[in-house]
């Protein structure tokens, strides 16, 4: 039983569709032991998000990650950084980033990030992955990213972190299979769980 909530909390449940999961160095991935998650002021959030919003998805990232045996350290290198895709009626590409919040326009979609991501990631491909995989209003991104050499390690997209009824982010008990869904292709697992089954026939 003990198992069967460990696999359930690392892998999530299937109401929420994993758009993108991603690793970019794999050697690097492999070796972190520690990680920070981007932490805005209160002023510098996504629309449709408040302090609570942002606590409860980080709380889900915290507990994906410390399952795995990484410790959240407020010196780490290993940034974790998430962002929020918008539907808005602004019409735009951007070259660089507006003032915080941090977002990069393309199109009317708006993705805001809790950490500038052209500090790690060329800004063009930025908005061209954003509007290739997740052109979708509600998505949630999360990277993890070595801040000391710019290395960008992981990135996973999951969508439907908005409620399309009053366009409000969903409560925790909704976030935290969600991020789970996110992680579910993290090549990280916790200690002792073996990779997740192919239910391919």
């Amino acid at each position: 039983m003990i198992m069967m909530a460990v696999l359930a909390a690392v892998y999530g449940c299937s109401n929420y569709e994993l758009l993108n999961s991603s690793v970019y160095n794999p050697k690097k991935l492999a070796e972190i032991k520690t990680y920070r998650i981007a932490t805005p002021k209160s002023d510098q959030l996504p629309p449709n998000m408040n302090m609570t919003d942002f606590h409860n998805i980080a709380m889900a990232i915290r507990e994906q990650l410390n399952i795995r045996g990484l410790k959240e350290d407020s010196t780490s290198v290993n940034l974790v950084n998430f962002g929020l895709t918008v539907k808005t009626s602004v019409v735009t590409q951007s070259n660089y980033p507006a003032p915080p919040p941090y977002w990069y326009g393309f199109g009317g979609w708006n993705s805001y990030w809790m950490y500038p991501r052209y500090t790690y990631l060329p800004m063009y491909y930025g908005n061209v992955q954003l509007v290739s995989e997740v052109q979708k209003n509600g998505v949630l991104t999360i990277d993890i990213v070595d801040l000391q050499d710019h290395t960008y390690l992981w990135s996973a997209s999951v969508e439907n972190l908005i409620n399309t009824a009053n366009q409000q982010i969903l409560p925790y008990s909704e976030v935290k299979p969600l991020v789970a869904t996110a992680f579910s292709e993290f090549p990280i697992l916790p200690p002792n769980v073996n990779a997740k089954p192919n239910h391919t026939p």
